[in-house]
């Protein structure tokens, strides 16, 4: 740990700029504790004591919880910058209520909740802000949520690739998926084999490709599968 004006002055641009803004009504004498991980650690273990506020400078996280039907289910994944453990230090919440761990390499810094819940005090225009993004990403998932529910696995898995293929950037003319069939049970609620099953029906319709074991998709298997999502809603 370290006190947040050591902290800043030892961050390199545009990193240094960036916490300046931020933590510019943060106790003067508070402790800070910067944070690197790999891809696949875990930054909050869900049911331990929410103890931290986590602010994701670099990187990617996915949001992960324990189901009852299933062992893992995705909520979402969010890119830098973010927040993490907010839900819990405002609402009281002694412990984290899900897992967030890390897809790419990610940069952060950790921030003590008690000392937290000072710093929103001192600085309401920030305070504002993070309520009105917790509200946000509330909706959000709840809309997901919606969606999924009303769709049957074949469904989820399409949806899942449509997301996947835009979140690569401007209609590239192909993507290689990076995720695991893991990864996709996760994040569309359901088990790998019916992942798989579910794969492997779009394969036999050409809407998606299997090369040495990743998932790829081309920008006209795209738009086929949009026009498969747009069946799928209409049932």
């Amino acid at each position: 740990m370290v006190k947040v004006g050591e902290y800043i002055e030892a961050e390199s641009d545009p990193y240094r700029k960036e916490l300046r803004k931020i933590l510019a009504k943060y106790p003067a004498d508070g402790q800070v504790y910067p944070i690197t991980l790999s891809p696949g650690e875990s930054l909050i273990h869900e049911d331990d004591p929410s103890n931290m506020v986590y602010y994701l400078m670099k990187g990617r996280v996915s949001v992960v919880t324990n189901q009852t039907r299933i062992s893992r289910y995705m909520l979402t994944e969010s890119d830098a910058p973010d927040f993490f453990g907010e839900y819990e230090a405002l609402g009281g919440i002694p412990r984290y209520i899900a897992e967030v761990r890390a897809v790419t390499p990610c940069k952060l810094v950790a921030f003590p909740t008690d000392v937290y819940l000072l710093w929103m005090r001192c600085d309401m225009e920030l305070f504002f802000l993070h309520v009105r993004w917790i509200l946000n990403s509330y909706i959000n998932q709840t809309a997901n949520e919606r969606n999924l529910h009303f769709l049957d696995s074949d469904g989820k898995v399409v949806q899942f690739l449509i997301r996947a293929y835009e979140k690569s950037g401007e209609m590239p003319d192909s993507i290689r998926l990076t995720y695991t069939r893991m990864e996709i049970a996760e994040t569309t609620g359901n088990s790998v084999r019916t992942v798989n099953r579910a794969v492997s029906r779009l394969v036999g319709k050409h809407l998606v490709s299997v090369k040495n074991g990743k998932l790829q998709i081309t920008a006209s298997q795209y738009e086929a599968l949009k026009k498969e999502m747009e069946s799928f809603l209409m049932k």
